[in-house]
């Protein structure tokens, strides 16, 4: 196991793995850290999807655990993620997570030109290259040059 993947959260329940995309997945232009929930229900209604905000807060707050599948389909279109991250697979967990830390690697480093080498790699070499480029980007960000070295929790998409 990586060290990027033995730092990973766990995300047991469905309320953790919609509160991480909410946390890592940010809006463009960086001006602020997190989507709001009217900004998603607004996005999945214009796009056919019924969720109301009253809806929404209880899935974050783990109130409701059981949405039905046009629910968790079009929250992972509006946070761009595979919908098995959302079911609690855990391959798709792992993925959606180094997917996530690839994605805000690539945007802060502005090298956008990796991922077009990248996109035709097989998913375990995107894997191992989404890790690599991770603790790259901690270990420059904080002085350190030891393989010891690991994310501090995930990034930010």
């Amino acid at each position: 196991m990586s060290e990027a993947q033995a730092d990973s959260p766990a995300l047991d329940s469905l309320a953790e793995r919609i509160n991480y995309l909410f946390a890592k997945v940010t809006p463009e232009g960086g001006e602020r850290s997190e989507y709001t929930g009217q900004e998603v229900i607004a996005w999945l209604r214009e796009h056919g999807y019924e969720l109301s905000a009253s809806h929404l807060s209880e899935l974050r707050r783990g109130i409701k655990i059981n949405p039905t599948m046009r629910v968790i389909d079009g929250l992972a279109r509006f946070f761009a993620v595979r919908v098995g991250f959302l079911h609690g697979d855990p391959d798709a967990v792992r993925d959606v997570i180094a997917e996530l830390r690839l994605r805000r690697a690539l945007r802060e480093a502005q090298v956008t030109d990796i991922a077009a080498r990248v996109a035709g790699l097989d998913p375990a070499q995107r894997h191992a290259v989404a890790d690599f480029i991770t603790q790259m980007v901690y270990e420059q960000g904080s002085g350190s040059t030891g393989a010891d070295s690991s994310p501090a929790g995930g990034a930010n998409a």
